[in-house]
């Protein structure tokens, strides 16, 4: 990062005022290895102690405005009183049994009548699980081995969804690679990349039908969130619907996020499979996988029958289940929850977009409602393809200086507002972005 006297006293501001998180930070590193991109470790991690609603406490008791909600599970905020009393009351019932509960049939019933796709339910623990059981379970259909997802997007951290697009490879011909080591190359051969919002990913599916047992995708990139990818999900729809290949749509994120049906109900479209995760759970850990019952029959086969084989201790443990029922009951009673977020995220893009455009800043907002993603870049992002790392000095100055200012963004740079954030603090972070811009620029960081 470019060092200017303004970045500097901000570091060292910084610095300052998380010292417990600097003596953590040094501690941790004898102890773990880091697996999650928790936050911009900007000049080094910071810690968090507790939560509530909309905010975080860090270990040295600075309070943040937080736009990561636990990856965008938090739909209510943090430590919300419904969902606290929903697994404190679990609790005294006992909390694992490694036998089905009714606490089950709860969220099942809820998930079957929210998701569009949904006649048949499977629960798992996590996102990456779930996306996992989806293309066994498309490939035990089908009797068919290879899976197409698309460029740029993220389906959990399974040797299956760690295949990434080669940057620069033409849509009509993307190359793969695996995201780092230890991914098998057998793996890799068996998935079919396809570019994101690109005609070319349907004549791939039509090409490769007979080998193709089905294709992933997410409802909205979280990496790349763009309103209108309505008329694209449908026409893939339509397009796997008449090549006989299965369509996944992973709803990990979208699910109980974009709308209360996900992004199949936002965007008007119909998967043969889904996968759900963070916000089903409630904050608790999650996993499943929606569907068509004749697909979703596969998992019911005994061993001896060829079934498609799902298990984990702790899927559908009660705890989960109260936290997940509490939450998708709640926002199921209050729909107008998803119209506000709406609002929010479109005024807090359309007002850093504006700022960025009247001082020509090579910087953009997007969002799909209340999630939403910071390119420092001009020109048009439509998929992974236009991605590029032009500024990354100011793109790392802009967070250090948010978060100095009390405003939270995660590692990922994936971001999101939930039910918590009030009108109040929509503005804050407005003025804080917009803030943290006007210094980047003023040290000349857009270079």
């Amino acid at each position: 990062m470019s060092d200017t006297p303004r970045l500097d006293a901000a570091r060292a501001d910084l610095i300052a005022k998380t010292r417990q998180c600097r003596a953590i930070s040094a501690a941790r590193a004898e102890v773990l290895n880091s697996g999650l991109a928790a936050n911009l470790e900007m000049p080094h991690p910071i810690f968090i102690d507790r939560g509530e609603g909309c905010r975080v406490i860090d270990a040295d008791g600075n309070t943040y405005i937080d736009t990561s909600v636990g990856f965008g599970l938090h739909m209510l905020g943090h430590r919300h009183p419904l969902i606290r009393d929903a697994i404190i009351e679990r609790t005294d019932k006992g909390w694992m049994f490694g036998i089905h509960t009714t606490a089950q049939m709860a969220l099942a019933e809820l998930l079957k009548e929210a998701s569009p796709c949904a006649e048949r339910v499977v629960f798992c623990n996590t996102g990456t699980e779930a996306t996992f059981y989806a293309m066994r379970a498309a490939r035990g259909f089908t009797g068919r081995e290879h899976i197409a997802l698309f460029d740029g997007a993220y389906h959990g951290a399974h040797d299956y969804g760690m295949v990434m697009a080669q940057p620069g490879s033409p849509p009509e011909a993307l190359t793969k690679l695996p995201m780092g080591r230890g991914v098998p190359a057998a793996i890799t051969d068996l998935m079919v990349m396809l570019p994101y919002r690109h005609r070319a990913a349907f004549d791939i599916i039509r090409a490769r039908k007979n080998e193709l047992a089905g294709v992933i995708i997410e409802g909205v990139q979280s990496s790349n969130p763009q309103p209108h990818v309505g008329e694209f999900l449908r026409e893939l729809a339509q397009v796997c619907r008449e090549s006989g290949v299965l369509l996944i749509i992973d709803e990990v994120i979208t699910g109980f996020r974009v709308s209360y049906q996900g992004a199949q109900g936002r965007f008007g479209v119909t998967a043969d499979l889904a996968t759900y995760g963070k916000t089903l759970g409630g904050g608790m850990p999650v996993g499943a996988i929606a569907g068509r019952a004749d697909i979703m029959n596969v998992f019911t086969g005994l061993a001896a029958e060829r079934g498609v084989f799902s298990g984990g201790t702790f899927s559908g443990n009660p705890l989960t289940m109260a936290a997940g029922t509490a939450m998708v009951s709640h926002l199921k009673a209050h729909p107008q929850i998803y119209a506000r977020l709406d609002r929010e995220g479109d005024r807090l893009a359309a007002a850093v977009n504006g700022f960025c455009a009247q001082r020509q800043l090579p910087a953009q907002m997007k969002n799909v409602g209340s999630m939403f993603h910071m390119f420092f870049q001009r020109g048009p992002v439509e998929s992974a393809r236009d991605i590029r790392a032009d500024h990354v000095a100011a793109e790392k100055a802009f967070y250090l200086h948010a978060l100095n200012r009390g405003v939270l963004v995660p590692g990922t740079q994936r971001a999101f507002l939930c039910d918590a954030h009030t009108t109040s603090d929509v503005d804050t972070l407005i003025e804080v972005f917009c803030t943290s811009l006007a210094d980047v620029e003023a040290d000349g960081l857009f270079r």
